[in-house]
């Protein structure tokens, strides 16, 4: 017992001194939660007691195309303002062994997100020129510890597993960095910047995860994985503008929830089946609406579906993947603010055929890349 509350403070105390990240899928601020990857049947799946593992993940993507629901603005590329946005993370893991069936893990990201926008200067106004600047958002993120349990004993489940965990994800990132915004008269003003990029969300939650595997046939084996997080405080208090008449509390960044699920196929090829290769569907969002807290703030809810190809190798205690997961289903659902905006405007209208649908749009990437490396430090070098 004294061991799980030493390793529990230490962790608390990475995380509170370095403090950290996670990511977003454009416009749509989904969080990176790390630590959700495919299981290699080719090794050892577990972590034993007191082994530890340690690795690093970076992730990249740039969002560009817009959508309202799942209808795609090209207009936005022709016209020239389409909000582009690039972002970079970077994850340190660490993972310990409590027991052969308990695992804690601690992750640690970094981000730095650009976003890239435009506006129409005054001295512009009669041609409708416009100019394209960039605002930009880094540093530590949310940080997140977590506690994993497999259902059946390890050394006895060589074809199927299940596992299921509790996360914890602690309010460590900034929710409200700003920078240099350029304004219509041509000067520069320090602005908040938009929720897309922040590194944090500003809320402490929680989330509820599974991992499972099960064998096919042969070297084939099935999987799945995902989560839900759950944050609970409404917003975070930083305004996106001023708000509208009516509107109040719609206008602060909300602190949403999130989810994602992934389920496919992997196989080991080589003699020492060091060599995996897997192919998946996932889905990824942000709901309007959070299970836990209230609604009244803003956010651009959504989800995208993609199918990931990716490829891992394990040499010894070392671990390298690659997984691209491509986009081709992109959604902006209709927010709560949307709708209150929505009711409220069509509360003054009586003609029925002129009632109005309000719903924004949000920036997609196409794709994503994620690059991750592992070193395992275990008492018995030769995988179970």
């Amino acid at each position: 017992m004294k061991q799980i509350i030493s390793i529990f403070i230490i962790a608390l105390l990475l995380t509170t001194t370095i403090h950290l990240q996670s990511t977003a899928q454009g416009c749509v601020a989904v969080r990176q939660m790390g630590g959700l990857g495919a299981m290699s049947p080719s090794g050892s799946y577990n972590l034993s007691k007191g082994d530890f593992q340690v690795g690093t993940n970076y992730r990249y993507f740039h969002s560009w195309r817009h959508f309202v629901g799942t209808d795609e603005q090209p207009q936005r590329q022709v016209l020239g303002n389409a909000v582009n946005i690039y972002s970079h993370a970077v994850d340190l893991n660490l993972s310990y062994g409590l027991t052969n069936r308990l695992q804690l893990n601690v992750t640690l990201p970094y981000v730095h997100n650009e976003r890239s926008q435009t506006l129409t200067l005054n001295k512009d106004s009669a041609s409708k020129k416009l100019t394209r600047y960039s605002v930009f958002a880094q540093g530590i993120a949310d940080a997140r510890l977590g506690l994993n349990y497999w259902v059946t004993d390890p050394a006895v489940a060589h074809t199927g597993n299940l596992m299921i965990g509790f996360g914890l994800k602690l309010a460590t990132g900034s929710h409200n960095t700003s920078d240099n915004a350029l304004q219509k008269d041509g000067t520069t003003k320090s602005s908040i910047n938009d929720q897309a990029i922040q590194p944090g969300d500003g809320g402490v939650g929680f989330s509820l995860e599974f991992q499972g595997f099960t064998k096919i046939y042969k070297d084939i084996y099935g999987f799945a994985n995902g989560y839900y997080l759950f944050n609970p405080r409404e917003s975070n208090g930083t305004f996106k503008s001023a708000a509208k008449p009516g509107l109040a509390g719609y206008n602060i960044y909300a602190c949403p929830d999130q989810y994602f699920v992934r389920a496919g196929f992997m196989a080991s090829v080589l003699k020492a089946k060091t060599l995996t290769f897997s192919l998946a569907t996932r889905m990824e969002g942000i709901p309007a609406y959070d299970i836990i807290g209230g609604q009244v703030a803003y956010r651009r809810p959504g989800y995208v579906v993609a199918i990931e190809s990716g490829v891992s190798y394990r040499m010894g205690q070392h671990s390298i993947s690659l997984f691209v997961p491509y986009n081709f289903i992109k959604n902006r659902t209709q927010s709560a603010a949307d709708k209150a905006d929505q009711n409220l405007q069509n509360s003054k209208i009586s003609d029925v055929s002129k009632l109005v649908h309000v719903q924004g749009d949000a920036a997609f990437a196409d794709y994503s890349i994620s690059l991750g490396y592992s070193y395992r430090f275990a008492k018995n070098k030769k995988h179970a």
